[in-house]
């Protein structure tokens, strides 16, 4: 049987992708997929109630959808087992005895499907939940909550009587919820502030005392920005450390971070950082936190093996600057040592000032220009799995992610304006789309293993994709004659890139490869049979890849020697009339190669065994030539 040439070869791929930015104001501004860490960004944004999963192209994945009348409180995360839990309070707070921002009422957990399994309230004239919540290693739930101190009690403790203009105090516990049977939780622990005070404004009272001395109790009448406000702590954030089993909490108007070893026998405060003129051992001068939020440890399973692992990650928000308030982020190595009874706990004296260690921080960023970027409130800093960080400046809705030398990977807005779902090109301004926290689960967190990620759409309205998350609809037609080949791509996303390549090496670039075009003496030193690769890529990245044989013989001459018996074939297929080096591949019909073999002899003829493949019809090609062969066993 003659075999007769292949004309054309139409391709066509799914999309790789490349980082294109356009002038797109909301949802996916900016991707380079080869920087992104690949994964899914949970998204609880206030003014609206849902919770939102979506991917590197704005796209929501997955959401979890709650009453039109509630709000976040703030914070929501997703457990390994793919629930979520989330804290959420009524939308409007008009007659709530108890309420500042960050507010809730409710924490609960969801089903991955939305299901109720579990609620907590507390939301009355004695406290409320608020900001946030963590989980610990026994499957219990740490929670914020404003305890609600009266004049009287608060005087009682030492309070100076001048710091009370509200006529109340709000003080702060952590209390531990283990979800129960019947569908609620119970308090199953908890650390009271108030039975940690100590102040010097009044010797009467059995906690007074000199705070330089106790720096494991906190000052009754310190706080900033003001001290007489009745929310005088405003904890922000919590966080769990299983190795430890110690808390982390965020104290914004002490600028402080404080770490609670739970395991002691009085739960004490055993380190504290940012500003020790908290426990007078300093003065403003040596502030290094200012009203800062989400201090997190970096000690998720992919931060195990790096240098970061036991750090701490917090965003500082309001840094007074010569030229204006900026924000930043930061990582701070905490320094463990172990008592005589083991029991680990943080080292803090470093020097004559015997404030707790470190010095400094372990590592800073902030935008070339500071002020450029500022957040007075909300947002939060990670460190990914790739080494990237992730950065929300929560007052815009804007989250950045970049690299270790400051490559953008992305750049995500959230499309939301006072609640309402906005069109892609609307611009927005400060505050129109708050968002407390982002967070970023890695492609592999355990709780996607089973679950449908398939894209929704993007959340904005009117959507204009970036190139990089535009469907792949390139294909393109290879054809071939003796000393030539040239390629026609089709249905690119702009333009393309065309390369030549011989085991891996360009030899040319452009539409075609010719012995009289361009790389003339490149081509001239090919050899007949030699397998040749095309890669076509356009500007989203999406990829085809055609190999072939390279050719100088005419197809005349071809046509007369070339052939393939016998047809039907069961055990063996004979080819003869092939040049040396050329392959046979054998395809079926979809496509798939089923078998090859080089054709690397002497011998006019060859035998290609192919009693292993199943009985049906099949497509030989040699070079540039082609045959249908039908198998029979």
């Amino acid at each position: 049987m003659k075999i007769t040439p292949c004309i054309a070869l139409l391709l066509s791929v799914f999309y790789l992708t490349l980082a294109y930015g356009q002038s797109n104001t909301v949802g996916t501004i900016s991707y380079n997929p080869d920087l992104y860490a690949d994964g899914y960004t949970l998204i609880y944004a206030h003014n609206q109630p849902h919770a939102r999963l979506i991917d590197a192209c704005g796209e929501v994945v997955h959401m979890w959808t709650n009453d039109s009348l509630r709000r976040p409180g703030n914070s929501a995360y997703i457990t390994p087992t793919g629930n979520l839990v989330w804290a959420h309070r009524p939308a409007s707070v008009q007659n709530d005895p108890i309420w500042a921002g960050g507010g809730g009422a409710v924490i609960e957990g969801r089903s991955w499907d939305n299901a109720i399994l579990w609620n907590y309230s507390l939301n009355d004239s004695t406290g409320r939940l608020h900001h946030d919540f963590a989980f610990t290693s026994a499957g219990t739930v740490l929670a914020i909550a404003w305890e609600r101190m009266d004049s009287t009690a608060a005087i009682e403790a030492g309070r100076n009587p001048e710091l009370l203009e509200e006529g109340e105090l709000w003080s702060e516990r952590i209390i531990e919820l283990m979800p129960n049977e019947s569908g609620g939780a119970d308090v199953i622990w908890e650390w009271r502030v108030w039975d940690h005070l100590i102040q010097n404004f009044d010797s009467t009272k059995a906690n007074y005392g000199d705070p330089h001395l106790s720096p494991s109790r906190v000052d009754l009448n310190f706080g900033t920005p003001s001290s007489a406000a009745a929310d005088w702590l405003h904890i922000n954030s919590i966080d769990y450390n299983p190795e430890l089993n110690h808390i982390l909490l965020s104290v914004p108007t002490f600028d402080e971070l404080w770490i609670i070893d739970k395991g002691a026998p009085d739960e004490g405060l055993i380190w504290r950082w940012g500003n020790p003129e908290a426990f007078g051992r300093g003065t403003s001068v040596n502030q290094q936190l200012h009203y800062q939020h989400a201090a997190r440890w970096l000690d998720a399973p992919y931060h195990a093996s790096t240098p970061d692992f036991g750090k701490i990650a917090v965003f500082n928000n309001r840094n007074p600057g010569s030229t204006g308030p900026y924000s930043s982020a930061h990582l701070i190595r905490p320094e463990l040592i172990e008592n005589e009874a083991t029991t680990a706990y943080m080292q803090y004296t470093v020097n004559d000032t015997t404030t707790y260690a470190p010095v400094g921080f372990d590592w800073t960023w902030t935008a070339p220009v500071p002020t450029d970027f500022f957040s007075s409130g909300l947002s939060n800093f990670e460190r990914l799995n790739n080494g990237n960080n992730l950065i929300l400046s929560g007052r815009t809705g804007e989250i950045y992610e970049f690299t270790a030398t400051g490559e953008t990977a992305w750049y995500y807005r959230v499309p939301l304006q006072s609640g309402a779902t906005i069109a892609q090109g609307t611009e927005l301004g400060m505050n129109d789309n708050l968002l407390f926290r982002a967070t970023r689960y890695p492609a592999q967190f355990p709780a996607f293993n089973s679950v449908d990620l398939t894209p929704m759409g993007a959340w904005e309205l009117d959507p204009t994709p970036l190139l990089v998350c535009q469907p792949c609809n390139l294909t393109a037609t290879l054809n071939l004659e003796p000393g030539y080949a040239s390629v026609n791509a089709m249905g690119a996303n702009g333009t393309t890139t065309i390369t030549w390549l011989l085991d891996g090496i360009e030899v040319c670039t452009g539409e075609e490869l010719s012995l009289e075009g361009p790389c003339t003496k490149a081509v001239q030193a090919l050899v007949d049979g030699m397998e040749i690769e095309v890669l076509i890529v356009d500007e989203s990245g999406c990829e085809i890849s055609i190999p072939f044989n390279w050719m100088t013989t005419s197809t005349t001459e071809r046509d007369q020697t070339l052939r393939a018996w016998p047809n039907p074939a069961r055990e063996a297929l004979y080819i003869s009339g092939f040049q040396p080096g050329e392959t046979a591949s054998l395809h079926s019909l979809t496509g798939q190669l089923v078998a090859s073999q080089k054709l690397n002899t002497n011998e006019s003829t060859v035998n290609m065994a192919i009693g292993f493949v199943p009985a049906g019809a099949y497509l030989l090609r040699v070079g540039s030539h082609c045959a249908h062969i039908l198998i029979r066993h």
